[in-house]
């Protein structure tokens, strides 16, 4: 069972954490909680005390209040609308806790799964090499298989007592440790969120895991140089990679609009749709060199100062995240 530490030092078992209707009747509505999370490349912070709820967003600070709910916990910071009737109000920002891990809507804007450090997202994928290894763990169940020695038969996990640790209880048993930062796979070079370690009979096993899309959703990515050219001086390219496979941004002069997709050996976008706005000729001639780099991205990864690298045979697009 995970548990989020009070502000005053008490760990709570608190409906954030997952504990039950019953025990959350039961908790002190003026004892103050606190956690962190992480929505894809969006860290946020979360303080709370009774039916009130601070969150905190690169510096920013959003006042949110508890709402009716069918599970979970549920609040939002709501704000008049404009075309809205009297009275009513329209919802831009909301966190909805369903256990330890959340939903949030920011400015109207729906983020990746919002989950503690060290957590295993369902469905959830690892795999090592030397010698290959590959773990599935979904709907609660968890199968490793091993190069030359089979597929181990499937068991049931749960969250261990140590951040970012895992446990079966059937033969032979099995801990699985995740620790959130960039591992790349060895053979191909994807980056991974997070790096795995298993212990199967007395064998460790070493890799990496988790979805990469989430490396590259929760933000705005602003492009800072285009193939080793630079950029336009407060000119602004924009991209954001979203859940469902979309991508927007700005290339220059007009907004874009088009598809990614990741497989096992990198990531491909599709060739992107714009608005029809003109401006100065140098600012359009940018524009095409945005699109046709996009187009020919083959693979990304992320550096060591958080910066994303989108490469292409020629060069690679640098961007970094704006939240």
């Amino acid at each position: 069972m995970k548990t989020i530490t009070g502000l005053t030092g008490t760990v709570l078992c608190v409906l954030l954490a997952g504990c039950g209707a019953a025990e959350d009747e039961r908790r002190d509505a003026d004892t103050p909680f606190s956690t962190e999370l992480r929505c894809g490349q969006l860290p946020i912070r979360v303080e709370g005390k009774g039916e009130s709820l601070q969150l905190e967003i690169g510096g920013e600070q959003r006042q949110l209040q508890q709402a009716v709910s069918a599970s979970g916990a549920r609040y939002v910071q709501r704000q008049d609308g404009e075309g809205a009737a009297e009275g009513e109000e329209q919802e831009q920002t909301s966190l909805w806790f369903k256990g330890d891990q959340a939903s949030l809507l920011l400015d109207g804007v729906e983020y990746p799964l919002c989950v503690p450090p060290g957590s295993l997202i369902e469905p959830f994928r690892a795999s090592g090499n030397e010698p290959f290894w590959s773990l599935r763990a979904e709907q609660g169940q968890l199968e490793l298989n091993r190069l030359n020695q089979g597929e181990l038969p499937v068991q049931t996990w749960q969250a261990g007592d140590d951040e970012g640790e895992y446990l079966t209880r059937d033969e032979p048993p099995i801990r699985l440790q995740l620790r959130d930062e960039i591992c790349r796979d060895d053979m191909s070079g994807m980056p991974y969120p997070q790096r795995v370690r298993v212990e199967v009979g007395g064998e460790q096993l070493l890799g990496c895991g988790g979805d990469p899309a989430r490396l590259l959703q929760g933000g705005e990515w602003v492009v800072e140089d285009i193939l080793g050219g630079g950029i336009i001086d407060r000119s602004r390219v924009t991209l954001r990679f979203w859940q469902d496979g979309k991508l927007t941004g700005r290339a220059s002069c007009n907004n874009l609009m088009g598809q990614y997709q990741l497989s096992g050996e990198g990531l491909a976008i599709g060739q992107a749709a714009t608005t029809r706005m003109a401006c100065s000729p140098a600012l359009m001639e940018q524009e095409q060199r945005v699109l046709n780099s996009l187009a020919q991205v083959q693979r990304f990864d992320i550096d060591d100062t958080g910066a994303l690298l989108l490469y292409t045979s020629e060069g690679a697009l640098k961007a970094r995240l704006e939240h």
